[in-house]
């Protein structure tokens, strides 16, 4: 019998919990799904826990390792050590460095996150009924969290992201399915900092709008006197370490709000007021296409000199970098898609799977699974959808054939809440809590950016195809079934299909098995028949602002809250009028 392990992390944003038991992923959710409160920075994930718990039928004694993706017997020794080494012996260091260490070194300790495990999870039984808990180095953790899932058998990883305890971009090469350290680059030579840096300048959330920043950048145009001034924040270097970060940018004497130094003033002009409606100019959208440029270049020749170190051809990557899909893309089609995994819960709300998983790595025991879906929340049976929609006053029936009947919604134009199963784990909606629409409506997009999801007019929206269809429309080979990946659309499909094709051609495109998602295939399918088209537009289930819906009750009341049409509910079809 293989252990049961819990895998978490709570430090930061996006808390999330994980349950394997017996070599199987059993439920894995995020705990902003349950509090509903975006990313829930710093929070205990107690509800993921109890979810898992539950799901798994054991109590919490009956857990065997409790494992955390961070490093903790780094601190606080080792890294005062390296901030000295790194900050102090360089330049002088600002009162915002001085605070943002101090509170680091005092944050991530053993000491401190185990007592935050005991008192959060522990009050109900004895010390001697404790699982172990085991800290397990974070980007270590994301390298486990993809390589191991991937369905390879043998690879290069490299992750990337902010950071972890003092690294933030390492290469690993597989030998023999034993996972080997190669290289590193430590703070602050993150492109993680360097992308959220921009994101904050441009007047959106950090850790929330970096998705944003990559929208607007196709709108933008090159620039070479931006690229140059984006290069004096993130320069390439002539030796093998690629590139090095600025850090006076990051932990320089700030003037504004301890967020920009008067050199990035000076370079870039003023920050724009935090989710401003104000008009992007030109001018803006031409810097959001040299920032993204310039994480392309970089990572591109990252991944070249990964590959040619280790003289693996597969690739598997995570860490919140590679939650940029249309860098992805441009990585697939160096390597070839069929060679690149990655991990689709990329940042930290995937540590805690990958913390899982390294303990299995860790222990010598074998894992056989790969990861072809993402469905490990809860779902919801139809009485128990039906008692939560007598409490309100909406019109319903029981349909025959759901899926039929929301194709021909689709098909008229209407904007559907598409609410089914188990919720999907990540920042993408999958198809069982997904707002749903005509991508052959060339208002669709406008109309649901503006009646339903309240955001920026600008924003795109995602596809979901049948997958033996895919190539039809998009340039794909294989399936992609986690909008993980950009690609582009073929020759004319942006005029048939325009609420699903961005600006400059491209799509983060979702390939969908009858054997993974039968009850979302026949939707798509349903509508083929009708239109011609095995294509519909798919968004998350939510508003701006907010998490994902995760039951009935969150569901409902964001559909009353929106201009949805029809919330396909379970087996129910729900208006608010007769």
């Amino acid at each position: 019998m293989k252990p049961t392990v819990l895998g978490m992390l709570f430090m930061d944003s996006d808390p999330s919990a994980v349950i394997i038991v017996n070599g199987e992923i059993v439920a894995f959710a995020e705990e902003e799904r349950f509090n509903r409160s975006k990313h829930s920075v710093s929070k205990f994930p107690i509800n993921s826990v109890r979810y898992c718990l539950s799901e798994a039928g054991v109590e919490i004694s009956g857990v065997d390792i409790i494992a955390v993706g961070w490093d903790a017997s780094k601190f606080p020794v080792h890294m005062a050590k390296f901030y000295l080494n790194t900050w102090y012996k360089h330049q002088p260091c600002s009162r915002f460095a001085l605070n943002w260490q101090t509170k680091t070194l005092n944050r991530y300790s053993a000491e401190t996150l185990t007592q935050e495990i005991k008192e959060n999870l522990f009050k109900s039984i004895s010390e001697k009924e404790l699982p172990e808990i085991r800290f397990i180095n974070h980007h270590f953790s994301h390298a486990c969290s993809s390589f191991m899932v991937s369905g390879f058998d043998n690879a290069a990883i490299l992750t990337a992201d902010g950071h972890g305890e003092d690294d933030c971009i390492n290469f690993w090469n597989v030998e023999n399915g034993k996972i080997l350290h190669v290289k590193q680059w430590v703070l602050p030579n993150s492109l993680g900092w360097f992308y959220t840096k921009f994101t904050q300048w441009f007047g959106f959330r950090t850790h929330d709008g970096e998705g944003k920043l990559m929208g607007l950048a196709a709108y933008g145009k090159h620039n070479t006197a931006l690229i140059e001034k984006v290069h004096k924040v993130i320069y390439l270097t002539k030796c093998d370490k690629i590139f090095k970060v600025s850090s006076r940018f990051f932990f320089g004497e700030f003037i504004r709000d301890e967020a920009y130094t008067q050199e990035w003033i000076d370079l870039f002009g003023e920050p724009r007021t935090l989710e401003s409606d104000e008009p992007f100019t030109n001018y803006h959208k031409d810097l959001a296409y040299a920032v993204q440029h310039v994480l392309e270049e970089i990572m591109i020749k990252l991944v070249r000199q990964l590959l040619e170190i280790t003289g693996k051809s597969k690739l598997c990557v995570a860490g919140g970098t590679f939650m940029n899909c249309k860098m992805n893309g441009v990585i697939a089609r160096e390597i070839g898609s069929e060679n690149f995994f990655v991990q689709p819960v990329a940042g930290d709300n995937g540590i805690a799977l990958g913390a899982a998983l390294a303990v299995y790595h860790q222990d010598n025991i074998k894992w056989e699974t790969s990861l072809d879906h993402l469905y490990f929340g809860p779902e919801f049976t139809n009485t128990e959808i039906e008692d939560e929609l007598k409490q309100h006053d909406l019109y319903y029936h029981l349909s025959n054939n759901i899926g039929k009947e929301v194709a021909n919604l689709l098909a008229e134009n209407k904007v559907i809440g598409w609410f089914q199963d188990r919720m999907e784990v990540g920042a993408r909606a999958l198809g069982n809590r997904s707002i749903l629409g005509n991508p052959l409506d060339p208002n669709a997009r406008d109309i649901i950016n503006a009646k339903v999801k309240f955001r920026e007019p600008w924003r795109p929206f995602c596809p979901s195809t049948i997958d033996s269809d895919a190539g039809e429309y998009f340039d794909i080979c294989g399936e992609q079934p986690f909008m993980i990946i950009a690609t582009t659309a073929r020759d004319g499909i942006k005029s048939m299909l325009p609420s699903v094709v961005h600006v400059d051609n491209t799509v983060r495109v979702q390939t969908v098995r009858k054997s993974i998602n039968e009850k979302y295939y026949s939707v798509i399918n349903e509508f083929k028949k009708i239109t011609g088209y095995g294509v519909v537009l798919n968004t998350s289930f939510n508003i701006k602002g907010e998490p994902i819906v995760c039951n009935p009750h969150d569901a409902i009341q964001c559909y009353l809250q929106t201009g949805i049409d029809v919330l396909a509910i379970g087996d129910f079809l729900v208006s608010k009028t007769d």
